[in-house]
């Protein structure tokens, strides 16, 4: 893990000393996540102890650990939603064209039905520079079927995370505490393919890999109470369900 992990710092200029602040203030967070858990107090005694820090180093992150982050995935949620919830879609069950003019519009509604604290013009500004909508005549036209952040290094690094901390749960769970049906981790890898097939192979994996997801959602859209209020039951389960394909010579 630790390789890959290295080259990307490298790629973006990441010294050594800001990888081990970062995995400090992890470890302090992650630490203070599982005492919580078990009903414990963290203090800057049990959090040293707990993570093998200096008491100096946790006493600074613990004190000053008053960054706030923005919620992770909302553009992507964005685009979800508005491919699945039958209030913005059409009869065919494509994304409609939604209203954009007013305080009370299409737009606006489908951002504020996700989140509350965040503006939905912010987010409308990340849809436009990733290519995703298209301002129309009638409105706002979702032009992307998934949320990719182009040439933005934080949001990249912050899906890299995300997506890595999944994969991470699906094996742990797994291999140590698995259940009666596994959760799915499949792979599959050729390693002598013909460069002149490369073209061909490259947009087979993204028109497959697409369509299939989108059957998935389809799917899994049916129980999810946001897209469907009127779900009996409760809620608050969360399902992933993440592919990659990735294509270069063993030297790369």
């Amino acid at each position: 893990m630790l390789r890959p992990s290295v080259r990307i710092c490298l790629d973006y200029s990441l010294h050594v000393q800001d990888v081990l602040e970062a995995v400090k203030i992890m470890f302090i967070e992650v630490a203070e996540e599982e005492m919580t858990k078990r009903g414990e107090s963290p203090n800057i005694s049990r959090l040293s102890a707990m993570t093998g820090m200096h008491r100096r180093d946790v006493t600074r992150i613990f004190r000053h650990s008053d960054v706030i982050e923005e919620p992770r995935g909302l553009v992507s949620r964005v685009i979800g939603q508005w491919q699945q919830d039958k209030r913005f879609t059409t009869s065919s069950g494509k994304p409609r064209v939604l209203s954009l003019e007013g305080q009370d519009s299409e737009f606006r509604r489908l951002v504020r039905h996700l989140s509350q604290d965040i503006n939905p013009g912010t987010i409308l500004l990340e849809l436009e520079r990733i290519g995703a909508v298209q301002k129309v005549r009638d409105g706002l036209k979702l032009v992307a079927k998934t949320y990719v952040p182009k040439g933005n290094i934080r949001e990249g690094l912050s899906l890299l995370s995300a997506d890595t901390t999944d994969l991470m749960k699906c094996v742990n769970e797994n291999v140590f505490r698995p259940k009666e049906t596994p959760n799915l981790h499949g792979k599959t890898e050729y390693d002598n393919i013909s460069e002149a097939a490369i073209p061909q192979v490259r947009k087979w994996l993204l028109e497959q890999g697409s369509a299939f997801h989108q059957r998935v959602r389809n799917f899994l859209s049916r129980y999810d109470a946001d897209i469907n209020p009127a779900l009996k039951g409760k809620g608050g389960v969360r399902v992933v369900l993440g592919t990659f394909s990735w294509v270069g010579t063993s030297k790369e």
